[in-house]
């Protein structure tokens, strides 16, 4: 009985473990604070069931990027988060590797990696501010 109640956690683990679905538009804040750089970026990412991520993200430029990652579970249990896509700052182009973890309530936070230069992020769940501003009713 032990070896069949063991069996069934150990099947149920990775379902566990992938309990957050981050699919959904996201609002990403970053800051490369070294370099006196902040940006903001909204995403469209969707997650399949065994993990991976795909999408779109908003690029300096405006551009569409497609967006590729992956939700794990990290060493110390908490839902990690990877994405990563390609940019351009300023005509050079970057590409962006986020790594980080699901917060308590939800957000995200972590370290963005511009091959050379780093910073931080956050990122909240929801439509883009402006998107989020224009589908607000209007004050009568």
């Amino acid at each position: 009985m032990k070896k069949l109640v063991l069996a069934a956690a150990f099947a149920l683990l990775p379902a566990a473990a992938l309990a957050a679905d981050l699919s959904g538009a996201w609002n990403v804040a970053g800051s490369f604070d070294a370099m006196g750089i902040k940006y903001n970026s909204a995403c469209t990412l969707a997650q399949d069931a065994g993990g991976k991520l795909t999408g779109t993200c908003q690029g300096t430029a405006n551009e569409s990027a497609a967006t590729t990652g992956a939700v794990t579970t990290g060493a110390d249990g908490k839902t990690a988060v990877e994405f990563a896509y390609d940019t351009s700052y300023q005509g050079t182009p970057v590409h962006l590797d986020y790594k980080g973890t699901v917060q308590a309530d939800g957000t995200l936070a972590g370290t963005v990696d511009a091959g050379g230069a780093s910073g931080t992020f956050t990122a909240a769940k929801g439509p883009p501010p402006a998107a989020a501003a224009a589908a607000a009713p209007a004050a009568k």
